[in-house]
């Protein structure tokens, strides 16, 4: 009877804590990171909570530039622990190259996929699936943001132009680090509703052995947000509610080329995990409407439309072409399948300054840059150089001849009339 009843309330105690632990997954976002086979042992067999501030640190940090991203971490509430916030990043962000590493790799692309509406039950597979491929979890973020927070941070990612065109990009394209559709430069962010498009999962699904052999090849690092259905209808409006009331600083921080995020930070141990305690909720903001950060312009663009948008029309100083097209110009002889890369072609401006009293002629003014934004001045520094160059030579080369005429001894019969007799 004793054994009977003990076995029964252990089997109570087991569905109690799965119903707990289910609960749990519909109302927290967990954050899988698909590492290669090499760095499967760096994953922590406990599962860490981090509040939502550290988890945009980290997107962002694996987005941005080797360059493009700082340290200061001055958007977090002062009510976090910086120390084990930058740790955390550190662990969780794009690792850093080093100077003695044989790897050939110089840079890896950076996939983020944000699935929203995840429930138990929709991404049970996917879960099951990335859970024998060993691929678990990186961390969990409690009590996550709402659709419209997401909407905020896709903006962001938008303005640093990592968000691949929708109707040209597809998910079975993005785990391709070598389709020029989705990867104009080193990081893609995508974003997918459940509720919208359901096959998101079969599709991850079907495209998860390609996923893998990018991963495991060192040529792509894979990250996977599952939001879920619960934080839809969040009061929560942003990631960072600081980082959104001081967009400012947030864009001069963004466009200034700063150290990267700490790398000589000692991680803590796998098994040391900090409660949801330790990080308070920052202080909830309501929507406002806030200015995107400047965008880098990256090397090639996807579309003609999109080349001529984003750099403002080259800045009036040229117009966009597609490098790898014919010399005559026509994109139907282009084959079929052919890389496009638009760019901007700069062309030379007449400058002149009309007639009157301070009339000082036609000028032509070179352009240069990724969106013709810079005054080349080549040609006038090589003129300038070269004619100092040249005047410097002759100077020195008639100094030379005058000294060395000078120092020639007189002829014999000038130098005897000149030389004074003895007696």
């Amino acid at each position: 009877m004793r054994l009977s009843t003990g076995i029964a309330v252990a089997a109570l105690s087991g569905l109690t804590t799965a119903a707990v632990t289910e609960q749990n997954a519909d109302k927290d976002a967990r954050v899988y990171h698909l590492m290669t086979s090499s760095r499967r042992h760096e994953i922590p067999k406990d599962t860490p909570q981090l509040p939502k501030e550290v988890a945009r640190h980290i997107f962002l940090q694996r987005t941005s530039p080797r360059t493009g991203y700082g340290s200061d971490l001055r958007d977090l509430p002062k009510s976090l622990d910086t120390d084990a916030a930058v740790s955390y990043i550190a662990r969780y962000g794009k690792k850093p190259l080093s100077i003695f590493s044989k790897d050939k790799k110089t840079d890896r692309s950076q996939l983020v996929v944000i699935i929203e509406g995840a429930t138990s039950e929709n991404v049970r597979p996917l879960v099951e699936k990335l859970d024998q491929s060993e691929q678990a979890a990186g961390f969990i973020i409690p009590n996550p943001p709402s659709a419209v927070a997401n909407g905020h941070l896709m903006d962001l990612f938008d303005s640093m132009g990592v968000v691949p065109p929708t109707q040209q990009c597809d998910l079975e394209s993005a785990v391709n680090p070598f389709d020029s559709s989705c990867w104009a430069t080193m990081a893609a962010v995508l974003r997918y509703d459940l509720k919208k498009t359901p096959s998101t999962t079969q599709t991850l699904l079907d495209n998860f052995s390609r996923l893998t052999k990018f991963v495991d090849s060192g040529d792509l690092e894979a990250t996977l947000v599952l939001m879920p259905e619960s934080s839809r209808s969040s009061k929560i409006h942003h990631w960072s509610a600081l980082a959104a009331g001081d967009a400012a600083d947030l864009r001069r921080r963004h466009n200034r080329d700063a150290e990267a995020v700490i790398t000589d930070v000692r991680v803590p141990p796998a098994t040391t995990n900090p409660s949801p305690s330790d990080f308070s909720a920052a202080e909830k903001s309501p929507s406002d409407k806030t200015k995107k950060p400047a965008a880098k312009i990256p090397q090639c663009f996807n579309t003609f439309n999109n080349c001529m948008s984003k750099t403002n029309s080259c800045s009036d100083h040229g117009k966009c072409v597609d490098k790898f097209a014919s010399k005559s110009g026509n994109a139907s002889s282009l084959a079929e399948g052919a890389k496009v890369c638009f760019v901007c072609a700069c062309e030379r401006t007449v400058v002149d300054p009309g007639k009157g009293e301070t009339h000082v002629g036609i000028k032509t003014v070179s352009w240069g840059g990724n969106m013709c934004q810079k005054q080349d001045v080549s040609v006038p520094f090589w003129l300038l150089a070269g004619f100092t160059v040249t005047i410097v030579g002759a100077v020195t080369f008639a100094i030379g001849m005058l000294y060395g005429i000078g120092s020639e001894p007189l002829p014999g019969v000038i130098g005897a009339g000149v030389i004074r007799s003895s007696k």
